[in-house]
């Protein structure tokens, strides 16, 4: 939903007045760079956090649907329709941790209970300065809501049988909540194509959070611990995914408010278990057999930022460390004949990042210009894979890649002008994203459909200029904005051969499958203009639009690939809405518009474009106490998510309501 969704003001100075207690204030030279910021009443809105940030932001998954039924592995973010990638090419941050899977780079979005967040604040852009490594297409920086005395919470319940609550208990400076959420969906596959390897989807969520922020010696101290828990049943019988983990993180900030000068230190760390059963479809869609089984990936991260900060009248500057460590692996079995595992495969290893970085901001009366540049570090060590025989666990395979190791230098420059109610922007910027280890070391498989992993991958990187328009008045806000974006070694599942066959370390792939390998692709160009707006016709209406159009293509690699879209990148998003106060009861719509893109890298694959309208009525039904109606997908839209190399097509789900009662003492 677009409701509550506020465009960063004109005013080079309004970002600054956001203070968020235990962090520093946004750097107001993010003011230069195309910014949005989805506040609490649009996050609440919405489904899930993603598709708020969709709407507001045209973020985007790996594929088009929600992670409501999405596979974890498929829920990376990216900003920007540029080249889609599982693994996500933002950075998103929870009160400056990095929420990115520590083995995969993807963004389990129900690890967090959505009551925790207070706003998430989106700069589109390759990220330099703190930023850094991960934010290749932009940062999704999310604050936690503020400590609130007493007890609130919701229960939901939907026409399919999903149900949800949500709990939150504030004392003093500790701030506790709790969500459970269990979805209900349709089956992915529909008639006729439908077969009885095809069943519902579901997902079943849990996360806990709590944060404690206070006071200690002139300083803010914020303490982070949160656990969560996830299951996706995606659409084919047997396949099963659940991702879990933890959470905790201490931050230490001294305020800029009292001298002008601060400083904060930041600890954290985060682990992740990940399961993922795969099948292959029997002919006719019959039946299912599994075809691998991942019963264990377990990971860790930790890091470490350090940040000082000095501001004035006439500027800020600011100069920081960031390092950071992935480690894991992933332990499977695979090569399934007569239902039984014939290999084990174990493979992974260590990803180290370590950063410097110094921006600043000056101002020249309406005139401001922000600069930053980073120096970063990385390295990939201590990879393996081995692969065994089950019955008689003589070894088949024992790879044993090279270490890799890589510098990189990014940096962003930025000049805006304020003009009364306008404001003009331009921007340059560059930066990187490092593979992950699942990227570099898992292969994996969906359907007949087999992805190989790569241990030679290079960062991708990004160069970008950027450019905008603002306006703020009285009741209309608006934003609009040019990017060319020069993406390189864009890291892709790439064909490599179609099945029936044979083929080296992948092994058989059935008829109608496709061998795919994770590979550097080149580059891709994508020129696009984005639009927001936001405008209060009147005390009761509210009218919003957000779209991005982008023209995205392959350059520079395989003959055949040239000219051809990223895959999973559509041609637009563009989302209208509106929210009318009638009465008591407040009336919303947000009508959400994909555009045409393609499965495959070789476009062969058609996604046709689609809509989905969303409607909300919520109502007081006393002091403390409100009833909401939601209907997704109110027009029951088909909206296609996948394609498969045969033809046969996965839709998100149809028509559904949700009936919620929220409370508050």
């Amino acid at each position: 939903m677009l409701i509550g969704l506020s465009l960063t003001a004109p005013a080079l100075a309004e970002e600054a007045q956001v203070i968020v207690r235990g962090r520093f204030k946004p750097f107001r030279g993010d003011a230069a760079f195309s910014t949005v910021t989805a506040g609490k009443p649009a996050i609440d809105a919405a489904s899930s956090l993603d598709e708020a940030l969709k709407s507001g932001a045209q973020a985007s998954l790996f594929r088009r649907q929600s992670s409501l039924s999405a596979n974890p592995t498929i829920q990376g973010v990216s900003l920007r329709a540029i080249a889609p990638s599982g693994a996500g090419r933002a950075l998103v941050t929870l009160d400056g941790v990095p929420q990115n899977d520590p083995f995969g780079g993807w963004v389990v979005w129900a690890s967090l209970p959505v009551d925790a967040i207070d706003r998430a604040r989106v700069v589109r852009g390759a990220g330099g300065g703190a930023y850094g490594a991960g934010a290749l297409t932009g940062v999704v920086d999310l604050d936690l809501a503020p400590p609130q005395t007493g007890v609130s919470g919701g229960v939901d319940w939907g026409d399919s049988g999903s149900s949800g609550a949500q709990i939150n208990a504030g004392i003093g400076d500790l701030s506790l909540h709790y969500s459970r959420a269990r979805r209900y969906g349709d089956a992915a596959v529909r008639a006729p194509q439908r077969g009885a390897a095809d069943e519902g989807v579901f997902g079943d969520d849990e996360a806990m959070l709590a944060t404690w922020r206070g006071e200690v010696s002139r300083h803010d101290l914020t303490l982070i611990a949160g656990s969560y828990d996830s299951r996706r049943d995606t659409g084919l019988s047997g396949a099963t995914a659940r991702a879990s983990g933890h959470q905790y993180a201490l931050s230490l900030t001294r305020p800029t408010e009292a001298t002008g000068q601060g400083y904060r230190l930041q600890l954290w760390y985060r682990d992740s278990h990940l399961s993922n059963r795969s099948v292959s479809v029997v002919s006719g869609r019959v039946g299912t057999s599994v075809a691998n089984d991942q019963y264990a990936t377990p990971a860790k991260g930790y890091g470490v930022n350090a940040a000082w900060r000095r501001e004035s009248n006439s500027g800020e500057w600011e100069a920081g460390i960031d390092a950071r460590r992935s480690l894991g692996e992933t332990r499977e079995r695979f090569r399934y004949v007569n239902g039984m595992a014939t290999r084990l495969r174990e493979t992974g290893g260590r990803t180290d990042l370590v950063g410097f970085y110094a921006q600043g901001t000056r101002r020249f009366g309406q005139t401001s210009l922000t600069g930053a540049v980073r120096a970063d570090t990385w390295q990939a060590t201590r990879g393996f894979r081995r692969e065994t025989d089950v019955s008689t666990g003589a070894p088949l395979l024992d790879l044993r890649p090279s270490n890799a190791e890589e510098t990189v230098v990014s940096a962003r420059l930025g000049l805006a002008r304020q003009a009364g109610a306008q404001q003009w922007r331009i921007a340059l910027y560059n930066g990187f994203r490092p593979p992950s280890l699942n990227e570099l070391y898992r292969p994996f498989r969906v359907g007949n459909d087999v992805t190989e992993a790569n241990n030679a991958l290079k960062p991708e990187k990004l160069n970008g200029i950027e450019a905008g328009w603002r306006y703020g008045s009285s009741g209309l806000s608006l934003d609009v904005g040019w990017f060319y974006n020069h993406l390189l070694d864009p890291i892709s599942n790439i064909t490599t051969g179609f099945g029936p066959g044979t083929f080296p370390t992948a092994g058989f792939i059935p008829a109608g499958g496709v061998l795919r390998q994770r590979q550097n692709a080149g580059e891709v160009r994508a020129t696009g203009l984005e639009l927001s707006g936001r405008w209060a016709a009147s005390e009761r209406l509210t009218l919003t639009v957000s779209g991005t159009i982008t023209d995205a293509e392959m350059r520079g690699a395989d003959v055949a690939l040239k000219g051809k879209r990223p895959a999973q990148a559509p041609s637009y998003l563009l989302s209208v809405g509106g929210d009318y106060q009638l009465g008591r009861t407040r009336l919303s719509a947000d009508w959400l518009f994909i555009g045409e893109s393609f499965e495959d890298d070789l476009n062969r694959q058609r996604l046709a474009p689609a809509s989905r309208l969303r409607l909300l009525a919520e109502r007081p039904v006393s002091e403390n106490l409100s009833l909401r109606v939601i209907v997704d997908n109110a027009l029951d839209a088909d909206i296609a998510i996948q394609r498969t190399a045969d033809g046969i097509m996965s839709y998100d789900n149809r028509r559904a309501v949700m009936v919620s009662l929220r409370w508050a003492k």
